[in-house]
This record gives structure tokens, C-alpha cells and sequence, in this order.
């Protein structure tokens, strides 16, 4: 009687492949909570840094509108809109940058979320018994794939986690105080539908209670813009260096492994 398993092939290499398969599925979700963890607070701090960060740019913004509804004058309105323009740049590049960040965040969450589906972890397990018996390239370079999909966000989170906690989240969080003081909420001059005689005799002393509130507060932050713009640049260094961690050395280092890892 012909034996139906005897065109089966045992490979050693397959073998160890695909234990390793199964160690992953039933080790990584140990790691879940930590990758929870790390991507709730990143997303969070993130967020708060974003609302900091565009608070300013709303109160220099409506110093520079104001400047021109209460009419200053025009070389006043020049020389006000130039001082403060570095402080609006800065915040509106740093928010584009941030928003890259949210959104790699958030792509990075729904990637781990779909790698943790009970139909994500069937596939490997089954894959990595078959690819016991039957030596396939194709299939041991499928199963590397899920593989690396599967570990990849527990891998990155239990390595950003080490570096958030210890260096960029202390000093992120140290830049996001230095800025919290000049997230003022300041209000645009209402000019209010009065008549003619009554808007005359008010519009000169309302003028200039709005003209030394204006002033006030564009001294208060050309005062402070070196200040603000450092810690602008501060944040937007730390944060770029936490995007190369995350999306380009770590998974590089990750398909370097295993790349490395010997098949044949």
C-alpha cells in the first residue's frame, strides 16, 4: 500500500521557521499592553502639543487681524505683521509636522489593531504547519511576511516605549511648558452698531484702549519670540527624530534580521 505522506519532505530550516512562527503568535500579545501603552501616550502627547502649538498661532493671528480692524495705521500694521510673522510661521510649519506625526500615529494603531484579528493569527499557524512538510520558497516568504507584521508593532513600541519614557517624552513635555504660558486667549475688537453721534464720541477712546491692548500683547510676544521659536525648534527636532526611530530605523533594523535569517 502506497504511504500518502512519503512525497512529504522534513526540512530542518522549515522546521525552526515555523516554531518561531508559533513562539511569535503566542508570545507578542504578552507584549500588547506595552504597545497599547505606548501608542495611547504618543497619540496624547501629540495631541496636546498640537492644541499648544495652535493656540499660539490663533492668539498671534488675531493680534495681527486686530491690528488692521481698529486701524492702526499703515506702517504700523507693517512693522506689526513683520514682527510676529516668524512666531506664525513657525507654529503653522511645526503644525504640519505634527499633523504627519498624528497621522503616522494613527496609521501605525490601525496596522497593530488589524495584526491582532483572530483570522491574522489563524493564517500564521496554519501556514507554519504546512510549511513543516512542504518546502516551498513562496510560502516561507509568506509566512516571514505575517511574521514580520506581527511583531513589528510590539517590537517598535517595547523599543520607542524605552526611548519615550527616558528622552523624548521628558523633554517633549519640558518644551510643551515652555510654550503653555503664551497660549493666550485673546479676543478680536468688537466694533458694535452704535449711531453716528454716540459712534464718534466712543470710537476714539474705545480705539485707544484696543490700540494699548494690541500693543500690549504683540510686546508681550515679540518679547518672548526667540523663546517660543526655540522651543518650537526643539520640539519639532525631537519629534522628527522620534518619526526616524519609528518608521525607518526600527523597521530596518527588523528587515535586516531578517533578511539575515538563514532560510536555505
Amino acid at each position: 500500500m502506497k504511504n500518502p505522506f512519503q512525497n512529504l519532505k522534513f526540512d530542518k530550516n522549515a522546521l525552526i521557521l515555523s516554531l518561531f512562527a508559533i513562539i511569535v503568535v503566542i508570545s507578542v500579545p504578552l507584549y500588547d499592553k506595552i504597545t497599547n501603552k505606548y501608542l495611547n501616550e504618543s497619540l496624547k502627547q501629540a495631541a496636546i502639543t498640537y492644541a499648544v502649538t495652535r493656540s499660539i498661532n490663533a492668539a498671534v493671528s488675531v493680534i495681527q487681524e486686530s491690528s488692521l480692524t481698529i486701524g492702526v495705521g499703515v506702517e504700523g500694521n507693517l512693522a506689526l505683521g513683520q514682527a510676529l510673522d516668524p512666531i506664525n510661521d513657525a507654529t503653522e510649519r511645526f503644525s504640519d509636522l505634527l499633523t504627519f506625526s498624528l497621522w503616522s500615529l494613527g496609521s501605525e494603531k490601525i496596522i497593530y489593531e488589524l495584526s491582532k484579528l483572530p483570522a491574522f493569527t489563524i493564517i500564521i499557524i496554519v501556514l507554519a504547519l504546512i510549511n513543516i512538510f512542504y518546502n516551498s520558497k513562496l510560502l516561507k516568504n509568506i509566512l516571514l511576511i505575517l511574521i514580520v507584521l506581527r511583531i513589528f508593532m510590539p517590537f517598535s513600541a517595547a523599543v520607542s516605549y524605552y526611548f519615550n519614557k527616558y528622552y523624548f517624552a521628558p523633554n517633549i513635555n519640558a518644551s510643551v511648558q515652555k510654550l503653555k504660558p503664551y497660549t493666550k486667549q485673546i479676543e478680536k475688537p468688537q466694533i458694535k452698531e452704535e449711531s453716528f453721534w454716540s459712534k464718534f464720541s466712543n470710537t476714539i477712546e474705545s480705539t485707544k484702549n484696543s490700540l494699548a491692548q494690541i500693543q500690549e500683547d504683540a510686546k508681550y510676544y515679540i518679547s518672548h519670540a526667540a523663546d517660543i521659536i526655540n522651543a518650537l525648534i526643539s520640539l519639532a527636532s525631537l519629534y522628527l527624530a522620534q518619526f526616524l526611530l519609528n518608521v525607518i530605523l526600527l523597521p530596518l533594523f527588523l528587515i535586516y534580521l531578517i533578511k539575515n535569517f538563514k532560510l536555505e
